[in-house]
């Protein structure tokens, strides 16, 4: 594996056990939410910053104007296109594994 990889792991309920902690949450945990619009969003914890983001799952139903294609794998899931996150770390997320 090149060492630039982070494995990515479900954490159902990373948001609501992360949310307003001082802890950091592990890099590269993931879960998906569904909000109250029907918006589908990918949470995960950036392999850069260690900070957590959202992404618009496809199909958009909020208006997000970025969004991404989900492969329906929920332990490990490829999305398209690549990610970059607020200019500290860029690539993709490919079968499980965050990569750059």
């Amino acid at each position: 594996m090149h060492t630039n990889n982070v494995k990515a792991s479900h954490h159902p309920g990373l948001t609501k056990d992360y949310w307003d902690s001082d802890d950091l949450p592990p890099r590269g945990d993931f879960e998906f939410t569904t909000d109250s619009s029907g918006q589908r969003r990918f949470w995960f914890v950036c392999p850069g910053c260690m900070t957590m983001a959202p992404l618009a799952i496809r199909p958009v139903v909020d208006g997000s104007p970025q969004s991404w294609e989900w492969d329906g794998n929920a332990e490990a899931p490829t999305l398209t296109p690549s990610i970059n996150h607020n200019g500290c770390w860029h690539g993709w997320l490919t079968a499980g594994q965050f990569g750059m």
